[in-house]
């Protein structure tokens, strides 16, 4: 198998901890879409994905596009940890919060609306629309795990799932662009608790790196 992503966009870092947690070797090729030539550096990579996003996953003849399709095709081909609880509530209720953040949150803030928000909008309408949409994420997040008052250490339970690989990358995107996260205090908590793992801390790690080169 082979991966396409980078080092500090949402989506990838989701399949990265994803990899992590099951302990997979996965051959990575690492593409900075925010390079003006990175076709060039990697021109197979646009027959791959007509959105040319990123990540993308290649096993043999099959291509597998969209960061929670690969993760839950890496669930099916190596179940064991599982990122899934093992009642059907709970997996629906880990599927509904990492589709909170990565279907309607983080979509709005990713590389190409960024980029059109910049040639359309002056720099200060592009940070109040960023942040208004980052913080809106995180409060619908915090107040799903206020009401849905699941116990544990994590999203849902003891064990980290979906639900947190979806989070730590929304949190750490915050944190990349100055937004507040104290406000909400069950996501920091997780959080934290999440970036205590070697599997969460490896990718904060390199996340803080991308952001202060």
């Amino acid at each position: 198998m082979k991966i396409y992503l980078n080092d500090f966009s949402n989506a990838p870092l989701r399949v990265r901890i994803a990899m992590a947690l099951k302990k997979l070797q996965i051959e990575e090729v690492h593409i900075d879409l925010e390079r003006p030539d990175w076709l060039r550096h990697c021109p197979e990579f646009a027959s791959l994905n007509p959105q040319h996003m990123l990540p993308v996953l290649v096993d043999g003849k099959q291509i597998i596009r969209q960061s929670l399709a690969i993760i839950e095709y890496l669930e099916e081909k190596h179940p064991l940890p599982s990122l899934f609880p093992p009642d059907a509530p709970g997996r629906a209720r880990v599927r509904s919060l990492a589709l909170m953040i990565a279907c309607d949150g983080q979509p709005l803030l990713n590389l190409r609306v960024r980029n059109y928000l910049a040639s359309e909008m002056s720099p200060q309408h592009a940070e109040k629309w960023l942040k208004h949409w980052m913080e809106l994420s995180l409060r619908e997040y915090e107040a799903s795990l206020a009401l849905d008052g699941v116990a544990g250490r994590y999203s849902h339970g003891d064990s980290p799932t979906l639900a947190d690989v979806c989070l730590v990358p929304q949190m750490l995107m915050a944190q990349r662009f100055s937004v507040p996260t104290a406000p909400y205090r069950r996501a920091t908590r997780i959080f934290e608790a999440c970036i205590e793992l070697p599997e969460f801390a490896i990718v904060a790690a390199s996340t803080a790196v991308v952001s202060n080169a």
